[in-house]
Parts: C-alpha cells; sequence; structure tokens
C-alpha cells in the first residue's frame, strides 16, 4: 500500500442534485499506454468507493467511465473503468493527477460527471460536478485512517432544495480551520472556526437554480480537505386548485384542469380531464413554480416572472382583466405564459387565489391581482379594486426570504425571524389576536408580535404555519377543519393568535393548501392534520374527515425533501429523486392516465416524468 492509499480520508460524500448541462473533458483512458502518452506516472493507486442514491440506497451495476481528451486516438469516447456492485461498491486504479469520470445507469444513459483529484501529498477529493439529469447520486471515497482538517458540514444537507431566500452554512468541526466558501465557483465567503464549535453565523444568496458550494478548510499544520455540497434554490413542485406542476432540467411538465388555460399549453379542451404529463413548449429555462386556484407562475433563469390561467382580477400582471374564452367550459384558445412587465431579479413567486406575490433579490416584495382587502399591501385596497400592474408592498424590513399567499391574504418572513401579515383578517389571519371583519382593509403588513425565531412559513385557504428554529410549529386562522393541528371537534372557531401544535417536534419545514396541513419531519416523514375526506393526508384511509393534531405519517414514503401542496392533492419529492403523488384526483390532478377520475388516492403513488 504506498502513500496515497494511507493519507485517504474517510468518506467524503457528494450529492449531484442533477440540473446542469455543461461539462468538460479531462485526461485519459484507463490504457496504461494511454495514460503514459498523457504524462501520467504509471505507479497506479487502487481508490475504492460507493456510489448511492439521495436516500442512500446503493445504486448497483452502474458504470464509471474516464473522459478523454480528444487528441488521444482511442475506439470509443470513454473505456470502462469499473461497474458498482450490488452493494453500490466501485473501485478505480489511478495515479496522480485529476480525471473526469463519467456516471452512467444501469441502461447506459449518462447521468453526469465528477472530477477526482488525487496527489501523493494532498488529500483526494471529489469536485467540479456537472449534472445532466435531476437524477440524484452520491460518489463516497473510503480510505484507511482519518486524516487532519475534518469537519461536517451540517447545512445545507447534501441535495436539499433550498426553502427560502437565504443559505445559511453550518459547520462542525474537530480542528482549528480557516475556511473559504465558493459558489458555484465564485468565492463568497472566509470565516474561521474554532475546535469543536458549530459554525453557523456564515450565509449567502442562493442562486436560482443550482448551486455547488465548496468549502476548503485548512488547519495549522497546513492540512486541508474539501468538501461540496449541491442544492437547488428554487420551487420545483406545485399545486393549484386541481392542476400541478413539476421543473425537470428547466422545463415544465403540467397536468390536470386546464379550463382556465392554467396548464400553460396556449389551448384548452374546455372542462376535459387531462391526466397525461406533458412538457411545454411554450415557455423554458424554468427554474421555480407557484401554482394555486386556477393561475400558474414561473421564474425562469434570468428572473423573469411568467403567468398564465384566469385574469378576472388582473392577476396575471399583464395591465388588464378578462379571459381569452367566453367561458371557462369553452374549448379554444387560451393565454400561453407570457412575461410580466416591470418585475426584474425575481427569486420567489406564488399566487392566493386571485393575487400574486413576488419576492425580488434586493428584499423587495411586489403583488398583483384583487386587492379586496388589503392583500397587495401597497396602502390602498376595498371591495372590488386590484391592481393589473405590480406594485410595491410597502412597510416591510428588507431581508425577507419567503413571501405566501392565502385566499385573501399575503405574508412574509424576514431573516431575523419575524412573521409580517395583510390582508384578510376575518378568521384572524393577521395573528394579532382579534378577530376582523369579511370586509376589513388591511393594506399594509402588520409583525405578529407573538412569534420570533421563525424559518420557515406555509398557508392554506386562511390559517398560517410558522415552523420556530427549534423544531416547534406555531398555527393560527380559520380551524373548522382541524388545520391548525391545536385539537378540537366538530368545527372549532377561528384562533387569532398562534398557538402551538400539538405534538411536533424535530420539524424542518412546513407546508398548507386548503384547509390541509403538513410538516416534513427531520427523519424525512410527513405528518398532516386538518381535512381528509378526500385521502388529501395520504394515511391509507379517508377517515375521519377530520385530524384536529397530526396523524400518522404519509405511508409507504421517506426520505422526504420537499413537498407540494394542492386544494386536495399533494406531492413528495424524496431523496432518492422520485416523484409521488395522492389526494382527490380530480380533471387528472394526480398525474396518471390509469386512475379513476373524481378517486381518492390515499397513499402515494409513483408518477414517472416523460423525457
Amino acid at each position: 500500500m504506498n502513500l496515497y492509499r494511507k493519507i485517504l480520508g474517510k468518506t467524503f460524500v457528494v450529492i449531484a442534485l442533477l440540473a446542469c448541462t455543461s461539462f468538460c473533458n479531462e485526461k485519459a483512458t484507463n490504457d496504461p499506454s494511454a495514460l503514459a502518452l498523457l504524462g501520467f506516472t504509471l505507479n497506479l493507486s487502487t481508490i475504492s468507493g460507493t456510489l448511492t442514491d439521495g436516500a442512500g440506497a446503493p445504486i448497483p451495476n452502474a458504470s464509471l467511465e474516464l473522459a478523454t481528451e480528444s487528441s488521444v486516438k482511442i475506439s470509443g469516447s470513454s473505456r470502462s473503468l469499473a461497474t458498482t456492485s450490488e452493494t453500490g461498491v466501485w473501485q478505480l486504479s489511478l495515479g496522480s493527477g485529476s480525471y473526469e469520470i463519467h456516471v452512467k445507469d444501469v441502461n447506459g444513459k449518462l447521468l453526469g460527471t465528477f472530477k477526482i483529484s488525487s496527489s501523493e501529498n494532498l488529500e483526494p477529493s471529489i469536485e467540479d460536478i456537472s449534472h445532466l439529469t435531476d437524477t440524484i447520486f452520491l460518489v463516497s471515497l473510503t480510505g484507511s485512517r482519518d486524516v487532519g482538517s475534518k469537519f461536517e458540514i451540517l447545512s445545507p444537507l447534501d441535495g436539499s432544495i433550498v426553502k427560502t431566500y437565504d443559505l445559511p452554512l453550518n459547520i462542525k468541526t474537530a480542528d482549528n480551520l480557516s475556511c473559504h466558501v465558493l459558489q458555484n465557483n465564485t468565492e463568497k465567503e472566509n470565516f474561521n472556526v474554532g475546535k469543536g464549535e458549530n459554525n453557523s453565523l456564515v450565509s449567502m444568496k442562493p442562486l436560482l437554480g443550482a448551486n455547488k458550494i465548496q468549502i476548503h478548510c485548512t488547519n495549522s499544520a497546513g492540512m486541508s480537505a474539501k468538501k461540496t455540497i449541491l442544492t437547488y434554490f428554487g420551487n420545483r413542485i406545485t399545486a393549484g386548485g386541481s392542476h400541478s406542476g413539476y421543473v425537470v432540467n428547466g422545463n415544465l411538465y403540467t397536468w390536470g384542469r386546464n379550463n382556465f388555460g392554467q396548464l400553460g399549453s396556449g389551448t384548452s379542451t374546455g372542462d376535459l380531464t387531462n391526466p397525461t404529463i406533458t412538457k411545454l413548449s411554450t415557455i423554458s429555462q424554468v427554474v421555480s413554480i407557484g401554482f394555486n386556484q386556477n393561475n400558474s407562475l414561473a421564474i425562469t433563469e434570468d428572473g423573469s416572472v411568467w403567468t398564465w390561467g384566469a385574469n378576472s382580477s388582473g392577476q396575471l400582471g399583464m395591465g388588464n382583466t378578462g379571459e381569452v374564452q367566453a367561458a371557462a367550459a369553452d374549448p379554444g384558445p387560451r393565454n400561453p405564459p407570457r412575461k410580466v412587465p416591470g418585475i426584474s431579479g425575481a427569486v420567489m413567486g406564488i399566487y392566493g387565489y386571485d393575487h400574486a406575490v413576488v419576492l425580488k433579490s434586493d428584499g423587495s416584495v411586489v403583488t398583483f391581482g384583487s386587492n379586496s382587502v388589503g392583500q397587495l399591501g401597497n396602502g390602498s385596497g376595498g371591495a372590488g379594486t386590484y391592481s393589473a400592474n405590480p406594485v410595491t408592498v410597502t412597510g416591510l424590513p428588507n431581508d425577507i426570504i419567503q413571501v405566501i399567499a392565502g385566499s385573501e391574504h399575503t405574508a412574509a418572513l424576514s431573516k431575523s425571524g419575524d412573521v409580517y401579515v395583510w390582508g384578510r383578517d376575518q378568521y384572524g389571519n393577521l395573528g394579532d389576536g382579534t378577530l376582523g371583519t369579511a370586509s376589513e382593509v388591511n393594506s399594509t403588513p402588520k409583525k405578529v408580535n407573538s412569534l420570533s425565531g421563525i424559518v420557515h412559513i406555509a398557508n392554506g385557504r386562511d390559517h398560517i404555519l410558522a415552523l420556530k428554529n427549534d423544531g416547534t410549529v406555531y398555527a393560527w386562522g380559520l380551524a373548522s377543519s382541524g388545520q391548525l393541528g391545536i385539537g378540537g371537534s366538530g368545527s372549532p372557531s377561528p384562533v387569532p393568535t398562534p398557538t402551538l401544535v400539538t405534538g411536533l417536534y424535530q420539524v424542518v419545514s412546513v407546508w398548507a393548501n386548503g384547509t390541509q396541513s403538513f410538516a416534513i419531519l427531520s427523519d424525512g416523514t410527513v405528518k398532516g392534520w386538518g381535512a381528509n375526506s378526500s385521502g388529501n393526508l395520504g394515511t391509507g384511509l379517508t377517515t375521519p374527515a377530520k385530524l384536529y393534531t397530526p396523524g400518522d405519517i404519509v405511508v409507504g414514503v421517506k426520505g422526504i425533501q420537499y413537498f407540494g401542496c394542492g386544494a386536495l392533492h399533494n406531492f413528495a419529492i424524496l431523496k432518492s429523486g422520485s416523484l409521488y403523488g395522492w389526494g382527490w384526483n380530480f380533471k387528472g390532478s394526480i398525474g396518471r392516465a390509469d386512475l379513476q377520475e373524481t378517486w381518492a388516492a390515499t397513499t402515494p403513488i409513483f408518477l414517472t416524468i416523460p423525457n
């Protein structure tokens, strides 16, 4: 065993959330003569490791191939170095240098690449990940002993989807380290962390789409270590009243109800069912989506906002109102996705029932659509009022990291952990301890003073969930279906004050729509509460019709990392990259042509996204 093998570090894990498309050719074939021609030493070392999916399950029979330079004349563009075993184990024989390795699945499909760099005097590392699809894989290097400057990245998690416009770095170390951070190959941060400390003071703004975070740390003895984490910023799965959308490699796929053109194809067969998952040709380079009720919104790579669907209240942001069709049931043309004028630098967007809210990279928030109770937050509003052009929300701090919208209310979360709400207060939506009236106008944001340390928020029709930094959840607003999760029976009265959800701990994110609520726990399971007569809580049953406290976990799936809530149907993206849906299948909303129409799918169903 030579020196190289002796200094191999313990497992390095790299998750490739496959969304980018560029990759470069490196080095040469595993043929020793070709290696010699390229100046490589023939002093080869055996490097072993594993290949697993995002949930940690082994990927068997995958091929690792060495990319070749065009100047090297060999048959084929690459030569297989290794094939993973049934347990995902692989071995490579490599000398000093940098090698680009192609990863292919059992069917020979190229998933992506990674570069492995090694030297007799430096710790080996895996970096420069390029990915071609959204399949997730992890590459691990294994060695015989530990080395200096070890550290663990606690956040962001490998392969995670960033849920707010904030990317904190949290590092735990067994040494005194000096570190620097690169984001998509651009130098971002430099910091020091002491032995045994958790460093959570460093954060940056995520970029739309894929974010490759490289952290390089060096200890006082000069030993260095490098780790790469891949995350994705943007909402890849979403659902409205009865329509749904999913983003894959910049392409948008839609299915379900299309009577207002909410699927984005530019045409409609009226109010017939549309269960087939279909890629749109009317929009490209999509990184984030936000559907609700009968509307759809997308944000593209350049920070533009695109909208389509119903437009009775100017909620498309195009400066006008009205529909293309005479009636929603009439077949014919519909508005395709169109760019909303006057918005640039968008990083997050979502629809309420008849209004939209968009967060921009400068921290400002804009809205458009119905303003009947002040839900646009621009200081005006009243019965029958609207703005068909984007307006700026007034009175918010400049550190907003998340925006959400309900039936007629809007809310925002700041980096400092405060929640602001404006618009409808009929059910105590503002969280200030009092109930408003149906016509009361609340046209400027109001801080929920009883809350602090909030890291994620969600809302349904008229209730709001807030996740605290200690893993507990608070809820307030409409409670008639048990959607607050605080107990009760029958049709409980609204609760205008944030109240602790019963029995929930170690929560990492919250999700809601309609009269249902969900929480993803740290172990990747999900618990739901609220209305359940449509099987939408995923417990395998439609009874009881209401769950007043968090119930059984969603059955049949685990390792959930991201969620999409419709009014009565839901979706989950697993760490493995798989997509599942369940709930009320109306107009093809779940996305399987073999499912019965107007039927409750009480357990998650696997969905296939076409190429």
